[in-house]
């Protein structure tokens, strides 16, 4: 009676789960995962056994299995709490905030940065006022080597190989842990007043002083949902004045666009509200008395970053090769002693390879 009872049981469960999946709406994007869930491919005698359509199916219910994201969140309670791991997912959980593990040090994408912007230098910034400034990933306030590279070095390795008309700008005594998302990789915008303060004292633009602040309080950013716990949301902030609100933005992926695209929040990535997001050329003009220009080389980290210096400069323009082969600079930019800042987080600098 007992194994009758316990298969009774087993085969319920299984018909149970199958059953409630056949009649669950499927999603088309986790918002837990910021992504897009897999379709259910197109099935005919003809394409039975293709290896594509098998692997898409595969993908399609390991994406929309019932109750997916519970059974990940008790992936990583077990893992952490029962198995004594440290980190899950590649991700690592203390005092509220997500790291994500960068580590080790990768020498040669390092010296691979360098190069590539000492290239960048030679063919069309000669002579030019040129800064890099390096901006450490939230790991380096924690000062714990397991989840860390060693960021001092890879600044020093950079500076050693980059051309020496290049100015470096430290803003790591700018920032803190506290600086930075619980749930994401980025800085927070309405702490970078420090941040900024360097950049205008060493690059010499006016700097603005009176914002007024606007929150979003339902957060989740991009480690949110890879770890799988359900762990405090944090406040997004941007900030707003008369030369934000009337600057114009043209982003060439979408023409006309503004400094903050509202209509992210609460979508896949509420961190594209800055300047809608990733973009391989985007040029901001601004009714500021400075008659100075600035060009960005950056990655995401400048989204956030730009709309602060616009008191000092009338026009800046953000490059991002990531997105667009550097061959193709001279296309958008006609250079004429404008300001150039090198702008980079270490995630990207230890993971060169993928600057165009």
């Amino acid at each position: 009676m007992k194994n009758k009872i316990l298969t009774f049981i087993f085969c319920l469960i299984i018909f149970g789960f199958m059953i409630l999946n056949l009649i669950t709406k499927n999603e088309e994007i986790s918002y837990t995962e910021r992504r897009y869930l897999q379709k259910m491919p197109e099935i005919s005698m003809r394409n039975l056994f293709n290896r594509e359509i098998s692997d898409n199916l595969e993908k399609y219910l390991t994406d929309h299995f019932i109750l997916r994201d519970k059974f990940r969140s008790l992936k990583t309670i077990v893992n952490l709490n029962i198995f004594n791991k440290k980190d899950t997912n590649n991700l690592y959980y203390k005092d509220g905030y997500i790291f994500k593990i960068e580590y080790p040090l990768k020498e040669n994408n390092v010296i691979n940065f360098s190069k590539k912007i000492n290239s960048i230098y030679n063919n069309y910034l000669s002579g030019m006022n040129v800064y890099l400034s390096i901006i450490p990933e939230k790991n380096y306030y924690l000062k714990d080597e397991y989840i860390s590279l060693d960021c001092d070095k890879l600044i020093d390795l950079v500076i050693k190989n980059t051309n020496s008309n290049i100015k470096y700008i430290d803003i790591t005594d700018s920032l803190s842990l506290n600086d930075y998302y619980y749930t994401d990789i980025h800085w927070k915008q309405e702490n970078l007043e420090k941040v900024v303060n360097k950049l205008s004292v060493n690059m010499n633009f006016e700097k603005m002083t009176n914002y007024k602040k606007n929150i979003y309080k339902d957060f989740k950013g991009s480690y949110y949902g890879q770890l799988g716990l359900n762990v405090e949301q944090d406040n997004l902030t941007y900030l707003t004045n008369d030369i934000i609100n009337n600057a114009v933005v043209k982003d060439y992926d979408s023409d006309t666009t503004t400094i903050y695209e509202l209509e992210s929040l609460g979508k896949m990535d509420s961190y594209d509200v800055y300047l809608s997001g990733a973009s391989p050329v985007i040029e901001i003009t601004t009714n500021s008395e400075s008659n100075k220009e600035l060009i960005i080389f950056r990655d995401s980290f400048a989204s956030s970053l730009a709309p602060l210096l616009l008191n000092g400069y009338r026009k800046i323009t953000l490059l991002d090769i990531r997105y667009m082969n550097s061959s193709l600079i001279p296309k958008y930019i006609e250079f004429e002693n404008q300001d150039i800042l090198f702008l980079y987080g270490t995630s990207i600098i230890n993971n060169s390879t993928i600057l165009k």
